[in-house]
Order: C-alpha cells, then sequence, then structure tokens
C-alpha cells in the first residue's frame, strides 16, 4: 500500500514544473492560501508523488524536461479521473491546452502569468469539493457518510450533483458498501428532503406481491385487497422511491417498471387507468447487471434507462485509511446510547485497520458493536475481537470481488450458527438472493 500524505482540511496540490523560480513562486503564493504545496521538476518525480500522495489538484507544465506535461496529464486522468489538473502552457501549446481541458482539465494557464489565476483554480477545485463537515483531522460526515479517502470524496461530490436532478440514479457496489446510506444522501441534499424516502427490497419480497407494493391495487384485485392501496411510487410523493436489490426484479415485472420510468406513471394491479407519480426513483444493486443482461435475466432496455446517473460504492478493502475514522464513528455513537466512555487500544486499531472486511462497512459496524457489547470495562483491545472471528491477514489485491463476497456470506453463516435469515440480513441482502449465491459459490 503506497504511503499517503498526513489528510487535512488544506487542499494538498502538486506542482511540476522543471523552472524553480516558477515552482517556488507557486508554492510561496498557494502557501499563502492555506494549501498543502509538493513540487516537482519532472514528468518521473512527478508520477512519483502521486503514487505516493493523495492529491486535491495537480498543476502541470506541458514543457518537462522529460516528457510532455499533456502525456502526463492523459496518464493521471486515465488513473485518477477525480484528480482535479491545471494545465501551465506557453502560447504556442494553447491548443493543446484547450483539448486537454475539454477533456478533463479544470483549467489552463499561459506564461507567463499572474499568481491570481492560481487562487481562481483554487476556488474552483473548492467549489466542486462535496459540502461535507471536516473535521480538522480531514475526516468528513456528508449525509451519514463518513471517510477521509479521495474515492468516498469522490462519491460525495456524484451523490451531491445527482441530488439537484430529478434523473435516475444506479447505485452499484459489493454488500456492506454503504448503497442504502448512499441513497439517502441522494434524498437529502437534494430540495425535496423533507419529502418521503421510501426504501424497498426487491429480493426478498415474492414476485406476486412485489407490483402490488410498487405500483398499488383496487379493492378485491386479489384475495386479501380490501381496500385501495396507492403503492410506494405514488405514497411517496415527491420524494424517493429507493429499489434496493433491482438485480432481483422479476423479468416481467422489469417491463413494468421500464414503462413507470419512461411515463413517469404507474397502473396499479387490477386498475385500467395509470396514474402519474412524482417520486424519483434510486435503484441499487450488488449484481453485475451487465452480465446479468448476458445471460438474458436483465433487460438491456432497462439497465440504459436506470444508469443515467452511476454512483459506485468501492469496497472497504480499497480505502482502507477510511477504517479507523469509521470505527472511531461508530463507537461515538454506541457510547452515546449508552452513557459509556469506551475507547479503543492502538493495538485494536492497528488490528481493525488491518483487516480486509469482506463484509465492507456492515461487517467493520457489526463487528465493533459485538465487541462494544462484550468489553466490561472502558477500553476494547485486541482480544476483544477474538469472538468474532476477526484476522489480520495480508491484502490480496489480485483476488477477485466474488471471493470476497464468498467469505463474507461463510463468516455471516459461521456468526448466525447456519441461520440463513439472519446471515441474509447481516449481510443486507434478501433471502431469495443469498439463495442464489449458495448455489453460486456451492455452499451448504
Amino acid at each position: 500500500m503506497s504511503k499517503r500524505t498526513e489528510p487535512g482540511s488544506a487542499l494538498r496540490v502538486l506542482i511540476v514544473d522543471d523552472e524553480p523560480g516558477i515552482r517556488g513562486m507557486c508554492r510561496e503564493f498557494l502557501e499563502g492560501l492555506g494549501c498543502q504545496v509538493h513540487d516537482a521538476a519532472s514528468t518521473k518525480a512527478g508520477r512519483e508523488a502521486l503514487s505516493t500522495n493523495v492529491f486535491d489538484l495537480a498543476i502541470f507544465d506541458v514543457r518537462l524536461p522529460d516528457g510532455s506535461g499533456l502525456d502526463l496529464f492523459r496518464g493521471t486522468h486515465e488513473s485518477r479521473p477525480d484528480l482535479p489538473i491545471a494545465i501551465i502552457t506557453g502560447h504556442a501549446s494553447v491548443e493543446d491546452a484547450v483539448d486537454a481541458v475539454k477533456s478533463g482539465s479544470v483549467d489552463y494557464i499561459t506564461k507567463p502569468f499572474d499568481v491570481n489565476r492560481l487562487k481562481e483554480i483554487v476556488e474552483l477545485v473548492k467549489g466542486r469539493m462535496p459540502a461535507a463537515e471536516t473535521t480538522r483531522t480531514g475526516v468528513f460526515d456528508f449525509h451519514g457518510i463518513i471517510g477521509i479517502s479521495r474515492a468516498m470524496r469522490s462519491v460525495c461530490e456524484l451523490i451531491k450533483r445527482a441530488a439537484q436532478t430529478p434523473s435516475t440514479v444506479l447505485i452499484q457496489g459489493e454488500s456492506g458498501t454503504g448503497k442504502e446510506l448512499a441513497a439517502r444522501a441522494v434524498h437529502e441534499a437534494g430540495p425535496n428532503a423533507n419529502e418521503p424516502f421510501v426504501p424497498i427490497d426487491c429480493g426478498s419480497i415474492p414476485a406476486a406481491l412485489l407490483e402490488s407494493e410498487l405500483f398499488g391495487h383496487t379493492k378485491g384485485s386479489f384475495t386479501g385487497a380490501h381496500a385501495d392501496s396507492p403503492g410506494l411510487f405514488r405514497s411517496a410523493g415527491k420524494g424517493t422511491v429507493f429499489l434496493d436489490e433491482i438485480g432481483e426484479l422479476p423479468h416481467a415485472l422489469q417491463a413494468k417498471l421500464l414503462r413507470a420510468l419512461q411515463e413517469h406513471e404507474v397502473r396499479a394491479v387490477g386498475a385500467t387507468r395509470p396514474q402519474p407519480f412524482k417520486a424519483r426513483v434510486i435503484v441499487a444493486t450488488n449484481r453485475d447487471l451487465q452480465s446479468a443482461m448476458a445471460d438474458g435475466e436483465f433487460r438491456r432496455d432497462l439497465f440504459y434507462r436506470l444508469h443515467v446517473v452511476p454512483i459506485s460504492m468501492p469496497p472497504l478493502r480499497t480505502r482502507p485509511e477510511d477504517i479507523v475514522p469509521l470505527a472511531r464513528h461508530f463507537l461515538r455513537q454506541l457510547n452515546a446510547a449508552s452513557d459509556r466512555t469506551v475507547q479503543f487500544s492502538k493495538r485494536a486499531l492497528t488490528l481493525l485497520a488491518e483487516n480486509d472486511w469482506p463484509g465492507n462497512v456492515r461487517e467493520l459496524q457489526n463487528r465493533i458493536e459485538s465487541a462494544f457489547t462484550l468489553t466490561p470495562g472502558d477500553m476494547i483491545n485486541e482480544d476483544a475481537f477474538g469472538t468474532t472471528h476477526i484476522e489480520p491477514r495480508p491484502r490480496r489485491d489480485g483476488d477477485r470481488a466474488e471471493d470476497y463476497e464468498k467469505q463474507a456470506i461463510q463468516a455471516a453463516l459461521l456468526k448466525t450458527d447456519g441461520n440463513r435469515a439472519r446471515a441474509a440480513k447481516i449481510l443486507g441482502i434478501g433471502v431469495a438472493t443469498l439463495f442464489r449465491k449458495l448455489k453460486k459459490y456451492d455452499l451448504k
């Protein structure tokens, strides 16, 4: 794992320019604005800095002694598309700089330049960052999303943008990564935050009842329908309907959902006429919908109708810097709910940070709650995790996501003594989904 800079609330800026005078001038000016500045004199040094540090803004000169700054820009933008990059260029290369701006650079600066242009770029970048409450240690809380990593800041930025539109949002990620939390954040950051947020698990409701739950039914339309029901789409008003585990939606119902999204109206079971609805729709899945489409299990036209604003939740193993802030957050919540003042020992935090967490944030939260409950005193030591089967192990970046998912299922079944309903609840998936995954991984 790369060594990272100590995070803080200051904007972290990388300057790559071979002229010492320009680097010094930029450093002095940016530090005067409260930025943390790292500079490099070549593309090689710039790449090394990018591989070992986290930056909020990079500034590249076009002409460097060992290559083109535009090549450095393209490589960086491909590997880290969330990183804002500004280009410093001479008049002869303005056309190339303009092309760079079109493909992802935030701006370009022509030489000689006024350092106040740097201030404009810094303010632009700060304006694009999530409106999250950030502590002096760099930990942010964006509508309940806790983190410190650049990856989660990027997720929060996407959420902030999505919140201001009525577009359908598709949230994808492994079980336990916080997909429902992200959906709630989209709702809460939007203009209709005071309207209802209505979640439903498409994998836990029998197919025969799901259509009625979503779209409503008329009195007498089926056995037990003793009165009209508007369904979730209409009862949500101008709020949000969150369809979790959309990949488990029966194929016949997928066509009806597609029509509902296209026409923005639903027809209740037993009704002859459709009724309009005003709610926005957010969906989530831990399935690979591309593979499901190839297998004929998920409609291609529905996928593209849902895939308007895609948000991908990164697994916890790819952002280990978030583990300790999350652990402390969960412990603060437990302390507040019980009037205790329990803390982690340094060794306990190290143990948490070294774990792979195949069950992601949900697993981390469950393990901490278990350790908190079993700790009689005011200090959670590493021994407190002995009964929760937590084991530090080397990271395996080459492992497939399926390996971690299989491990998470096995851990949940072990924790619940094989109770599949309870295991599904821990994993945050429907029982039907769990049965499908047990078959997939040949688990008993």
